[in-house]
């Protein structure tokens, strides 16, 4: 993770200054024993010096090596402009140098490959801002300092967040309060996990991990519930290894009964990723689901897969993993049969319709019927069944060991 050391120094002056720096040699003559100068020989006194500006303290810019571990995390995604909020909002460039304040609502904005600031000010292509007491994007409060950087004529947000605060704030997303502490701690240690090793080998030079599902739901560091913070602050520092190195811990909602495998959802086998049964999620709300697609929606995931709709349009399953989840959908229309990926088939038709690739496919009156099991990819942790487990007397570490087996817990390594 790029860590960063800035500062920037503050200035002092006085009228005052010149008086008593004066006042001061006088006193130091006579303690010394020198003989004071006749008042008629003392030189003039010189006008007092015009004082600098003092710099406000708050202008500093918090270090982000001092204190807790940071993480990057890609937020939103390219604008063209950005609001920040505080009652007053710092701007610095790369080099530490205050470039900026502002106060309330304060528009930046992309002008090719620089921001343009409060609506007037020209900067460079990349900022960093802090806020006092705190910062918003776009109303939602950021949790830390926010890099910005201009990319043809688009804004790259980037917050700049204390590891735990990230901890707390994406199982918050990821997890219902009302979770057992036991299965929540696993949470935890799982999401830390999994941002230590993402942040070993970044998405981009500018960010390590992106703030959405395609790593975890990081939505600002608002409405961060009590259970959420213990949880991360009882777990602090601890990840799984793998051969000593962070694991890949991912997770999903409910696997409906058995885990998937790494190498049955990508492709690559993960020694610690391997199906494991899980008789602990049928409590889920999404354990068995259903979902009726129209003939109007078929139509457009039909376009989307690449194959024109008619009126004969049926789809299938045309294959299934060793656990019982799609491999491949069949999409049929006017002589023309298409076999897609099911993985890419559920993204286009939507991940909280086709809640998993754990189903079935019938003709319905008006369109199709979709009945499946679980919720998400299924691959690692199951969450309901960590609950499940919690709730029947299970501790974090045994959790943990059931969906990530070979794995060894441990403090955070440098």
């Amino acid at each position: 993770m790029s860590m960063y050391r800035r500062s920037v120094s503050a200035f002092a002056a006085g009228t005052l200054f010149p008086l008593l720096f004066c006042a001061g040699i006088g006193l130091l003559l006579s303690c010394t024993g020198a003989r004071p100068r006749p008042p008629a020989e003392a030189p003039p006194a010189k006008p007092p010096a015009v004082p600098e500006r003092p710099r406000p303290p708050e202008a500093t810019r918090p270090p982000e090596s001092a204190g807790p571990r940071f993480l990057r995390v890609r937020i939103g995604g390219d604008a063209e402009a950005v609001t920040l909020s505080a009652d007053r909002v710092n701007v610095w460039d790369a080099a530490g140098r205050l470039l900026a304040q502002a106060s309330g609502n304060v528009p930046l904005g992309a002008v090719g490959g620089r921001i343009r600031f409060d609506g007037a000010q020209l900067l460079g292509d990349s900022v960093d801002v802090a806020g006092i007491p705190e910062l918003r994007m776009d109303g939602r409060k950021v949790g830390g300092r926010l890099r910005l950087t201009a990319r043809n004529g688009k804004l790259v947000a980037v917050a700049v967040v204390p590891l735990e605060s990230y901890v707390a704030a994406v199982i918050s997303r990821e997890v219902p309060e009302l979770f057992h502490p036991e299965a929540l701690a696993a949470q935890a240690v799982a999401t830390r996990t999994y941002a230590v090793d993402a942040a070993r080998t970044p998405r981009d030079p500018l960010f390590d991990v992106l703030g959405s599902v395609e790593d975890q739901v990081f939505d600002g560091t608002d409405n961060v519930g009590a259970a959420f913070r213990n949880a991360a602050e009882e777990t602090r520092g601890l990840v799984l290894l793998y051969r000593g190195a962070p694991a890949r811990t991912v997770f999903h909602s409910t696997c409906g009964g058995r885990t998937e495998s790494a190498a049955n959802a990508w492709g690559k086998d993960v020694p610690y990723l391997r199906s494991v049964a899980c008789e602990d999620c049928s409590d889920s709300p999404v354990f068995r689901w259903e979902y009726r697609m129209s003939e109007a929606e078929g139509r457009r995931v039909a376009r989307a897969m690449g194959i024109p709709p008619g009126g004969d349009l049926r789809f299938s399953v045309a294959g299934l993993t060793s656990t019982g989840r799609a491999v491949r959908v069949r999409i049929q229309s006017g002589g023309v049969s298409r076999e897609a990926n099911a993985a890419e088939f559920r993204r286009v038709a939507g991940y909280a319709r086709v809640r998993s690739l754990k189903m079935a496919i019938a003709p319905a009156a008006g369109g199709w019927l979709f009945t499946g099991e679980g919720y998400g990819h299924g691959v690692g942790m199951c969450q309901f069944g960590a609950n499940g487990m919690a709730k029947s007397g299970k501790g974090f570490r045994e959790i943990l060991a059931r969906y990530y087996p070979g794995t060894d817990l441990a403090r955070e390594i440098p």
